[in-house]
């Protein structure tokens, strides 16, 4: 997402503007390419990372087309999404699994278990750990929370790389 700002009722939200591959009924297929700090890196023209995301394929999103918004394909959407999702599913995806493995293995080492034995225990914590993810993706996941805030209408249908 491209912005931070305040949304309905002082909330910050992360907004972006994605571009509408197809509108099939009361859905939406837009295009996310992949947002990173490569942009203002002064080492990108040298960065091999940089030529990758580049050559990358922008990620579909599926969307819910609200009732009576009026969009075609070519259109852009702004799209927004409340900070504290987006807090939440990160911190479920990169904090939840590391601190049960860094705690499982403090736990084991204080026993004074052996590394294989640590090792082993902290398997199946990272397993119980990446369940809440897996639950926060079911449905729509991330997606389901989108809002569509305004159309801008756009050149005409996709063509080239990011046709469907």
């Amino acid at each position: 997402m491209e912005e931070c700002g305040d949304g309905p009722a002082g909330a910050r939200v992360l907004r972006e503007r994605l571009k509408v591959l197809a509108v099939a009924g009361d859905r939406l297929q837009l295009a996310a390419d992949r947002a990173a700090g490569c942009s203002c890196c002064a080492m990108r023209r040298t960065c091999g990372a940089a030529e990758l995301a580049a050559a990358a394929r922008p990620e579909r999103i599926e969307v819910a087309r609200p009732p009576g918004l009026i969009v075609a394909q070519g259109d852009e959407v702004e799209v927004t999404l409340p900070a504290s999702r987006f807090l939440t599913v990160a911190g479920l995806a990169y904090l939840l699994p590391t601190l049960a493995v860094v705690g499982t293995a403090g736990a084991g080492m204080a026993l004074q278990l052996s590394d294989l034995w640590v090792g082993l225990l902290c398997l199946p914590a990272l397993a119980l750990a990446l369940i809440p993810l897996a639950r926060a993706g079911r449905g729509d996941g991330l997606a389901g929370d989108f809002t569509i805030e305004a159309v801008h209408p756009g050149a005409g249908p996709v063509s080239g790389r990011c046709a469907p």
